[in-house]
């Protein structure tokens, strides 16, 4: 009897962007990533150079060191930055961010899909299953925000009307995006975000993410939430009450227990004391797993930054004992 191997895996083509800053972050966000692909699996990463130094490329290096995974890495030297000179870039926002714009530009033309990860993710599913959601005739697929859900929304896009947009057009985060590159670069999609840019300049307010929504609106594929979870949906309580609000109160809680990615924006961030997302204590058992540290490094790491986390815990806790007294005697 003859006995049919496995067909060969279809290998992935995963993008992410850093300067130095982010290199730490990037390497988790890649290391939760590979965790959860099936053993076998091949994929083709492609890391958008924005000034990471060498020690920490050779960090990175040793943190992709999958051994059932089969991983091709390549670093990419982005355009001159020369491109982006006019464009008014944000004081919170990296210039590396922008980066995400040339990556159709700088993949090989043979490409025609690519998944793009922000460097401050925490991935909890196989991104096969991202890779395999049907794209079809747009340019990307993303998932809506849940901060800044339409063009109208204080976060959104300041000029909607004069761009012809209805106020519940939907507004995405560009955190995490499976981008069709044939369609990207047949509708210049790069370009068109910079002209965009550089056209409204201190009307903009989220930089390229906006630039994206601006150009592609209407034109882009809805993914499940759970592709792109951010941290306002901890503040879930504090929204101001709309049909929005109570779409997303159906599902948050299976939102929280079963996210795929967590996307530590619109908070402080996990590697940060006084972070008060849920998550930050897995994130930092993964920091431990990826051997970005040495043993050594590691173990002073950890002595020094539990002692700075704990402290602040005992801070917090006193800090809570204290209002509750005074609470108390003010009735």
């Amino acid at each position: 009897m003859n006995i049919c191997a496995a067909p060969p895996q279809k290998p992935l083509v995963v993008v992410c962007g850093s300067d130095d800053n982010y290199a730490l972050p990037l390497a988790i966000t890649l290391y939760s990533a590979l965790h959860h692909l099936d053993s076998g699996s091949k994929i083709y990463l492609y890391i958008l150079d924005g000034g990471i130094s060498q020690k920490s490329k050779q960090r990175l290096q040793r943190v992709l060191d999958f051994k059932n995974i089969d991983i091709n890495l390549h670093w990419v030297v982005p355009p001159d930055r020369e491109s982006l000179k006019d464009v008014q870039t944000l004081t919170w926002v990296s210039q590396a961010t922008y980066l995400r714009l040339f990556i159709p530009e700088l993949l090989p033309e043979h490409f025609e899909k690519a998944i793009y990860l922000d460097c401050d993710l925490q991935v909890e599913e196989n991104l096969k299953k991202l890779w395999e959601e049907e794209i079809g005739e747009y340019a990307l697929l993303a998932v809506q925000d849940l901060g800044v859900p339409y063009v109208s929304s204080p976060l959104g896009i300041a000029k909607y009307q004069e761009l012809g947009l209805a106020p519940n057009t939907p507004y995405f985060n560009a955190g995490v995006l499976v981008i069709n590159l044939r369609q990207w670069r047949a509708e210049n999609v790069g370009q068109r975000v910079l002209e965009y840019l550089r056209k409204y300049g201190q009307e903009v307010r989220l930089g390229d993410q906006e630039g994206l929504n601006a150009v592609l609106a209407n034109k882009w594929g809805m993914l499940d939430r759970k592709w792109n979870l951010i941290s306002h949906i901890y503040f879930y309580d504090f929204w101001d009450d709309s049909t929005y609000k109570r779409e997303i109160g159906a599902i948050r809680e299976e939102l929280i227990t079963k996210p795929y990615i967590f996307h530590f924006a619109g908070g402080s961030k996990p590697w940060q004391i006084g972070c008060e997302h849920p998550q930050q204590l897995r994130w930092i058992r993964y920091l431990i797993q990826s051997q970005w540290f040495t043993p050594t490094e590691s173990l002073l790491w950890c002595s020094q930054w539990f002692f700075r986390y704990y402290l602040w815990q005992i801070k917090v806790l006193i800090k809570k004992v204290v209002t509750k007294i005074l609470i108390q005697k003010s009735r």
